[in-house]
């Protein structure tokens, strides 16, 4: 087991993705052709956010400028059948870099999903700010398993969601909201990154990362990243985008899982190494969850070889 550092604060809904990825590895096969799989698969649907929050590199429209780019039906489909090939029954979720819900086709995805993975739940991690009971129900109807809202405006937006979701006839599990508003000791409600050093977190009152962390991090152990062209990238905390394993549009899902540049990535960042980008610059602690995962990677590699060890 990894010990795992102090915190001064845990956002909550770690403790929930934690549950999530335990139980499909208790549910589950995933062990595919004697390669451990992921979890959980996340897309960043579109470039597209209505928000700059200080704590989000969109803060600055230079570093990371709106985009009205989307992930096409066909790659997406094409990447379900990737994912049906081994039967995949983790989580996908819609979250990454933007407001999934300016994608105007969420319920042709959710159905592909579920078409191609019926036992894969799907959830969307949304502002909020676009969020009606009509499009409720054109996205329950159409598949979706969780919808989550991080609230950032204060606690009156909490009665104005639980209406919504007494309407539409929603379980809790169903619709979740996160407290993204509380400003105390600057946590906002979460734990705040330098998002690979893609934002200055100097401007929410925390100190810069001097030097790389000397800790392990389990996110390329349990999570696949899927950008809106296919591009893989490293986690959802690479916001620059400067480690790319591979595309989806010519290889395969787990082509990239098991290729080369996570392999290498995996054997550094197993043995505490942080000393290659994005890593280098990366303030997350990354072994808050996907604990099992990483003990599955280091019983693969220490019997095939890792080449990075």
């Amino acid at each position: 087991m990894v010990g795992k550092p102090m915190t001064q604060f845990v956002d909550p809904n770690i403790k929930r993705k934690e549950l999530i990825i335990r139980t499909h590895l208790s549910t589950s096969p995933v062990i595919v052709d004697d390669i451990p799989t992921f979890s959980l698969i996340e897309f960043n649907l579109t470039e597209l956010c209505n928000r700059r929050c200080i704590f989000c590199p969109r803060v600055d429209p230079n570093v990371y400028p709106n985009r009205s780019t989307f992930i096409q039906e066909e790659l997406y489909e094409k990447i379900m059948q990737d994912l049906a090939a081994f039967s995949f029954s983790g989580r996908v979720v819609y979250s990454a870099f933007s407001e999934p819900l300016f994608h105007n086709r969420l319920d042709r995805l959710i159905q592909i999903s579920k078409r191609y993975c019926p036992g894969a739940s799907v959830e969307i991690v949304s502002n909020g700010d676009l969020v009606h009971p009509k499009k409720l129900r054109w996205l329950f109807s159409a598949g979706l398993d969780t919808l989550s809202v991080s609230m950032y405006d204060g606690p009156h937006q909490i009665e104005h969601f639980l209406e919504m979701k007494k309407e539409v006839g929603l379980r809790d599990d169903q619709f979740i909201l996160r407290k993204r508003y509380p400003a105390t000791d600057n946590n906002f409600g979460m734990n705040i990154s330098n998002r690979a050093g893609a934002l200055d977190i100097t401007l929410v009152g925390m100190r810069s990362l001097e030097s790389p962390l000397p800790r392990p991090c389990f996110y390329p152990y349990y999570e696949l990243l899927v950008d809106y062209d296919g591009t893989v990238l490293l986690c959802p905390h690479d916001w620059g985008k400067h480690l790319k394993a591979g595309n989806l549009r010519d290889q395969s899902v787990l082509e990239v899982w098991n290729g080369g540049v996570l392999t290498s990535v995996r054997g550094r960042l197993g043995q505490s190494d942080r000393s290659v980008s994005p890593c280098s610059l990366c303030n997350i602690d990354g072994t808050l969850m996907g604990e099992e995962h990483f003990e599955m990677w280091e019983r693969y590699y220490k019997k095939h070889g890792n080449p990075e060890r």
